[in-house]
């Protein structure tokens, strides 16, 4: 349990960090992307392409929408999905599929200057302060490395990579991603 909150924290920590970078585009709805996802000037593009996926994939895909909308959305407006970097070898008669997945978000529209975090900011003076309101209204995005197998009855079981350095899958669900207080 202490290595999925670490995890998650990382995790946290790396989608903080990279919603810091202005962002080119932002989908709506982006499709599961081929082994290569194209480029952000080819996204456009590539919605009105025929994508060649397998049903694998494509359940997969589906199944990491429904579970991302599950556990995020309570908490945010959720932008994009898009799934990358898509290998899949049937091990024991079950399909195992590793791949990148990114989750595109931002906070529901609101004043910033009434979410608890930042008004405590701006009553101490905290130099971040203009940051922290200024952030929060913008798209970020949640990255992640993980390994789905169809089970024999179509079921999909999600694991999550939680070696920082190697390869070391646990049993997941996306809430597990979710920081609790």
């Amino acid at each position: 349990m202490k290595k999925v909150v670490v995890t998650c924290f990382c995790m946290l920590f790396a989608a903080f960090v990279s919603g810091c970078a202005p962002e080119a585009t932002v989908q709506e709805k982006a499709l599961p992307a081929p082994k290569e996802a194209p480029a952000a000037a080819d996204a456009g593009a590539a919605l009105n392409q025929t994508i060649d996926i397998s049903a694998n994939q494509n359940k997969i895909a589906s199944y990491m929408v429904e579970e991302c909308k599950k556990a995020f959305s309570p908490y945010y407006e959720l932008l994009a999905f898009t799934l990358s970097d898509y290998e899949e070898k049937t091990v024991d008669g079950k399909v195992e599929a590793i791949f990148g997945y990114q989750v595109k978000y931002k906070n529901f529209e609101k004043d910033p200057d009434t979410v608890d975090y930042i008004k405590a900011a701006k009553a101490k003076g905290d130099p971040r302060y203009q940051q922290l309101h200024d952030e929060y209204l913008q798209p970020k995005e949640m990255n992640f490395h993980l390994k789905a197998v169809i089970e024999h009855n179509g079921s999909v079981t999600l694991y999550t990579n939680v070696k920082p350095k190697g390869i070391q899958w646990e049993k997941a669900v996306m809430s597990d991603f979710v920081l609790k207080k």
